[in-house]
């Protein structure tokens, strides 16, 4: 079993309804001229398993003798050290794939996330040497120091606040996604980042499912 700590839209907001609408679990919900149903559904399985979110904090499994409610007592000790924020977003680019990525300053963001890894680092269990060895091609040298670290390479001065539209597409697909989603934009150019998300694997490949979202303090930072 694994835990996540994510950023999920609250129910009901434009963008949790965009990306209820964007990753629909019906087979052809999504059907654009030019992409194939199948391909479609390929493009967003990864993303549909993992659920609408950014990611605070990597998936990790708790350690030995961790119990859930440690878990739930350190992320609500930091969820109020923080206050909500409002994030413009834009379409980007990120690692091969398209996500929506903060379009100012996202510091704040940055601040939570660090907060978070070095508030949970302590619940972590460590990460097996073969799952280490599976992750490692193609890290540079501060990457695997990080991975080494925290058991994720993709934290503190690595950390990238986005949101995964698709798995890479080809040139051509990945036009067709932008020219979509560019259309939607209303529903998807700001995200009220007020609380933290925990969500589970509760087996190995299974969806990622939320279980608690716990708010951040209420006043919005500047």
């Amino acid at each position: 079993m694994r835990y996540a700590i994510y950023y999920c839209p609250a129910a009901g907001s434009s963008l949790a309804e965009f990306g209820r609408a964007w990753l629909a679990q019906a087979p052809h919900a999504i059907d654009l001229p030019g992409i194939q149903s199948g391909r479609m559904q390929a493009l967003l399985a990864n993303v549909r398993r993992y659920g609408w979110h950014a990611t605070i904090r990597a998936p990790f499994a708790l350690d030995t003798g961790v119990a859930y409610e440690d878990l739930r007592g350190v992320v609500m000790a930091t969820a109020q050290r923080f206050p909500a924020v409002t994030l413009p977003l834009q379409l980007d680019r990120l690692a091969g794939f398209l996500a929506l990525r903060p379009g100012s300053d996202s510091a704040a963001i940055d601040q939570l996330a660090a907060a978070c890894l070095h508030a949970l680092e302590p619940l972590r269990a460590p990460l097996a040497e073969a799952a280490f060895c599976r992750h490692v091609d193609g890290f540079d040298a501060v990457e695997l120091g990080l991975m080494e670290q925290y058991g994720y390479p993709y934290v503190l001065d690595r950390y990238r606040f986005h949101m995964s539209l698709s798995a890479p597409a080809t040139e051509p697909e990945e036009q067709i996604l932008r020219d979509e989603l560019t259309q939607h934009a209303s529903t998807w150019s700001t995200a009220w980042v007020d609380a933290l998300s925990i969500c589970q694997e509760a087996v190995p490949g299974a969806d990622f499912k939320q279980i608690e979202r716990i708010p951040l303090r209420a006043e919005r930072a500047a």
